[in-house]
């Protein structure tokens, strides 16, 4: 059988259809995020035709035993999965050369190990060698894959590659690393054999490379976890300041209060005498008032702030609720019973409404009369979060989730696809945006029983 280019074509084809596959199964297990499943089959024909149109002729031209042609391969590659990503997971642009470029090095590192096990030469022109070499080549990819995707999740290494990855602004480089490490691997393969290829690879030194960068994603990782656990000590310590000043300030209005209750009850002792009721009528609904207004809300906040039983929730809350008064924005917090079992990942859950109360801020901030009103409601079933705010003018609720995009101007606009991505790893939760009757609305429902982790694009 003679190998024309439309013939090494169409043998590339499943070829690259393995390659997809995985690809696929890598980056969602990497995400910790289920993929939408039109758009992976919508990007199953132009990722493949990306790379198998060069590939084939660099096959054909007998161009892969330069090193300049096998990086221009490889980064066709990462690139068509760069953009089958994007489309397929909707995360950030970072996360999505990260991803691409690890989940190529993965692929990669594994069709090297193969030929450990693989040594045999296969005689393409034979159809049996050639459909022995299909089927070794497309099971010696997807079945190591599917064992890696294990490890991923059983040792929970999306944690890892998510907090190096996602973290603060001096971690944005990671993503450079990642997407560079396929490049990287052919060229140090390439220097180490001297330019004497082994099947084109090196397992040994794939291997290690390997090894190398899970050992610095692991050790950034632990002095992540460890930076952050000082953080949220001083945010606690900050937090129970906050609380003690918030407890003083009504302690010295109830104070203030009983002064000015001793003079009023003088008065109202006198007209009782004279029995002019009206009076005494209008002086306790005075006194109701100003009860109400100088100590009745704080104690309500307080006792709302009770009701959540979640103890980083509860320091967020009254750290946004600080951050309101400082602000002089009018805050309201509802939780009419008590919120203890939240339905997702404490660290997630304070992600999420950290993310919506931040954004309510901001826009009721530049409102005349802005205001923001907090809602946790647990119906048994169940759990309604409802984040609102003060908006005169109409929000683009169809472009608010597109990365970049802020009504605040530019270089802003993550916040919301990050609290997205944070709700699409949970089959039980799905969020709702609204605008009415003047309020922004940004509802989180979370639901108690029945679910699973792992992803979801539920929205209502």
């Amino acid at each position: 059988m003679e190998l024309d280019y439309f013939t090494i074509l169409l043998l590339n084809i499943p070829l690259m259809l393995s390659v997809y596959l995985v690809s696929l199964v890598l980056t969602s297990s990497l995400l910790d995020q289920k993929p939408d499943k039109k758009s992976t089959l919508i990007f199953i024909i132009p990722c493949t035709l990306l790379i198998v149109f060069p590939a084939s002729l660099f096959y054909r031209l007998d161009l892969f035993g330069s090193l300049f042609i096998s990086l221009i391969e490889i980064y066709l590659e990462t690139a068509a999965w760069v953009i089958a990503a994007k489309g397929i997971f909707h995360i950030r642009w970072r996360h999505t050369f990260a991803a691409a470029g690890l989940s190529v090095f993965l692929c990669r590192t594994i069709s090297s190990l193969n030929g450990i096990f693989l040594s045999r030469n296969f005689d393409l022109t034979v159809p049996r060698d050639l459909a022995v070499y299909l089927f070794t080549e497309s099971c010696g990819l997807v079945l190591p894959a599917l064992f890696i995707v294990w490890v991923i999740r059983k040792n929970k290494l999306s944690e890892e590659y998510l907090s190096v990855l996602g973290g603060e602004e001096k971690a944005s480089c990671w993503w450079l690393l990642f997407f560079a490490l396929p490049g990287l691997d052919m060229i140090v393969v390439e220097l180490t054999n001297e330019k004497v290829y082994l099947n084109n690879s090196n397992p040994i030194v794939s291997a290690l490379l390997l090894l190398l960068i899970y050992g610095i994603l692991n050790y950034t990782f632990r002095c992540n976890i460890q930076k952050e656990r000082i953080h949220q000590q001083m945010i606690s310590l900050n937090q129970q300041k906050l609380y003690i000043q918030n407890l003083e300030t009504v302690q010295k209005e109830v104070r203030h209060f009983r002064h000015d209750f001793k003079n009023m009850m003088a008065g109202a002792s006198l007209q009782a005498e004279e029995g002019n009721l009206a009076a005494v009528r209008k002086f306790i609904s005075g006194v109701t008032d100003d009860f109400e207004r100088q100590v009745g809300k704080q104690i309500f906040q307080i006792t709302q702030t009770g009701n959540i039983q979640i103890t980083e929730l509860k320091g967020l809350l009254i750290l946004k609720m600080t951050e309101a008064q400082e602000k002089k924005l009018p805050f309201r917090l509802e939780v009419p019973n008590p919120f203890c079992d939240p339905g997702m990942s404490e660290r997630d859950l304070c992600r999420a409404v950290g993310i919506l109360l931040d954004n309510a801020l901001e826009a009721a901030e530049t409102e005349d009369n802005g205001a923001v009103t907090a809602i946790f409601y647990d119906d048994g079933e169940l759990i309604h979060i409802i984040i609102r705010n003060t908006a005169a003018e109409t929000v683009p609720v169809s472009r608010i989730w597109e990365d970049g995009y802020s009504t605040k101007g530019s270089r802003r606009g993550n916040g919301l696809p990050s609290f997205r991505q944070i709700v699409n790893r949970y089959d039980q939760a799905a969020s709702c945006t609204r605008q009415e009757n003047g309020f922004f609305i940004q509802e989180l429902i979370i639901r108690k029983t029945g679910g699973k982790r792992h992803g979801s694009n539920l929205s209502v």
